[in-house]
């Protein structure tokens, strides 16, 4: 085994983290996944906005978290000088009325939540206004700075995996919809697998086309797919696929699970979800030696991987480069989603230049 072999798993940061940030959302994923991070990475918040009928919800996080400004108007926190990037945690439906109201106050940034929309036209209305605005778009897809993740990209860029032959992704988890989602005709591919669909395409890149079915369960008051099932197929022959178990009986087997197989390697990730404990990782390279590696990662999905994601838009905004995590990179993971869609609809498999294109 290569002594001096050595896992690189941080994303890299910028030099400037004091852009002023503006929040716009005061619930559950504020609360236990923005601010903390935030904090722990220094970042400046200085102002949030929520609904009238939430502002004792946001007051109570501005005390905690030492936030100056509270606003029960979006507009009035776009047009607070100190306010250089806003940071949405609204729900998807409501994501492109709440960028159109922001652009009129020529921000430099705004970090949007995931899923950019419902659908993927409303996703690409988003990116083009934002680019026709001059405001730079990242789209807080997180699930892609999760620690192990971060580590296996490192492994698959490196080659020590080889060539990637198969990869599998199952999801286990017992309901915890927010409300709103009742209405939804769209659940689990939209909602979930986007996390999933991203990790494949940010690990192998974009696929030829997609097959998937999904299902609901019996009882269930949503609307859309509780279950889904989809198979990747990739221009070199890789083989990805995952089952997003949205009603598990079992909750000792809750979780998400990876696997990933090359011809030279094998890794197998467990994500930190939803116990809220720490993301574990364990692989074999032949090409460092004949024996498994767990590493002992220092970082969490939630709340740790929220301060990259608003790390990488200040460091594109520092350097005057496009981040990582952009609205026009986002479009193909969209895309993703919603080929699952006409997959599941049409029975068939869906080539991806054929959402791309439309």
């Amino acid at each position: 085994m290569d002594v001096h072999f050595e896992l690189q798993y941080i994303p890299e940061m910028g030099k400037k983290n004091d852009f002023g940030i503006g929040i716009i959302g005061s619930g559950f994923i504020v609360r236990s996944c923005h601010l903390p991070a935030y904090r722990e990475a220094g970042y400046q918040v200085v102002a949030i906005a929520t609904r009238p009928e939430d502002i004792a919800q946001a007051e109570d996080l501005a005390r905690t978290h030492q936030i100056p400004q509270v606003y029960d108007d979006i507009r009035k926190l776009a047009a607070n000088p100190d306010v250089e990037i806003v940071d949405i945690a609204y729900p998807p439906h409501l994501q492109l009325e709440v960028i159109e109201q922001i652009l009129p106050y020529r921000k430099k940034g705004i970090l949007a939540q995931k899923p950019l929309a419902t659908n993927y036209q409303d996703a690409k209305k988003i990116v083009d206004l934002c680019q026709r605005h001059g405001v730079t778009l990242a789209v807080n897809q997180n699930g892609r700075y999760d620690p192990a993740v971060q580590a296996t990209r490192f492994l698959l860029q490196r080659g020590l995996l080889g060539k990637p032959v198969i990869a599998t992704i199952e999801l286990r988890f017992k309901p915890h919809w927010q409300h709103y989602i009742l209405d939804y005709e769209r659940l689990m591919f939209l909602n979930m697998s986007v996390h999933h669909l991203d990790q494949f395409r940010y690990w192998f890149g974009l696929p030829e086309r997609i097959y998937a079915h999904g299902t609901t369960y019996p009882g269930c008051p949503y609307k859309g797919e509780y279950l889904g099932a989809y198979i990747l197929e990739y221009s070199d022959g890789l083989l990805a696929s995952a089952w997003d178990d949205g009603f598990t009986w079992d909750p000792p087997g809750f979780g998400v699970f990876y696997k990933i197989e090359g011809t030279e390697g094998v890794a197998k990730l467990s994500i930190g979800w939803p116990s809220g404990g720490p993301s574990t990782m364990s692989f074999y390279s032949k090409k460092i030696g004949e024996a498994w590696i767990t590493p002992d990662l220092k970082e969490t999905w939630f709340p740790g991987a929220f301060k990259y994601t608003m790390g990488e838009l200040m460091k594109a905004l520092e350097q005057g480069t496009e981040p990582e995590n952009s609205g026009t990179d986002n479009l193909k993971t969209m895309a993703m989603v919603e080929a699952c869609y006409v997959s599941h609809r049409e029975k068939r498999a869906v080539p991806l230049r054929e959402i791309l294109e439309s």
